[in-house]
């Protein structure tokens, strides 16, 4: 798969989560952002129908059982393991069997979202080079971002296993995510 079907079909995903989600999303729903834990879920839900059957979608997944050094362990400081979710045939190692690995943030407004997303897009680099994933990426919701027009504002880093960085930016031009959270919100029983 190419990269820009791969990045239309988590496009298409992360739309659907938005619409379908957004009492989830929204600081509507409470008080807190929701966890990656949470976002993925939904996120993997709506992607499954967008990648062929023989593609598995884990959140959290480790199977290996592997003890990974500390350069390549993607441990936050309460010990929750990411990557949020990858797409890969379960068991298999190699890049014919990864072909994804996403790690998720909601909850940057309040840090230097720069900062962050570079330590994130490292470690998740680390470890699509040490199995071999095709396409690593670091999505940034971006929930309740000071001074940002939409309360939801996806920006998102991407890697090919063989390129390296490849692409950084907004998931959607600002008038295409207006739309989309115009939706969403519409969504909302009322």
């Amino acid at each position: 798969m190419q990269l820009a079907d791969l990045q239309n079909r988590v496009r298409i995903a992360l739309t659907t989560t938005i619409v379908n989600e957004w009492s989830l999303l929204s600081l509507a729903g409470g008080t807190s952002r929701p966890s990656e834990r949470a976002v993925a879920f939904h996120l993997g839900w709506h992607l499954r129908p967008m990648v062929e059957e023989s593609w598995d979608i884990d959140c959290e997944y480790n199977r290996s059982g592997m003890h990974l050094e500390e350069s390549v362990r993607l441990v936050d400081d309460e010990g929750r393991r990411i990557p949020d979710l990858i797409v890969h045939h379960r068991g298999k190692l190699g890049p014919e069997h990864n072909l994804l690995l996403l790690e998720l943030a909601t909850d940057r407004a309040d840090v230097d979202v720069d900062v962050a997303a570079a330590g994130d897009f490292g470690r998740a680099r680390a470890l699509q080079a040490r199995f071999g994933y095709q396409f690593a990426a670091v999505l940034d919701l971006r929930i309740g971002a000071a001074g940002a027009e939409q309360p939801v504002t996806p920006h998102w880093q991407w890697a090919e296993h063989d390129g390296g960085p490849v692409d950084v930016g907004d998931v959607y031009e600002p008038d295409v995510l207006a739309e989309i959270i115009g939706r969403a919100e519409k969504s909302l029983p009322r």
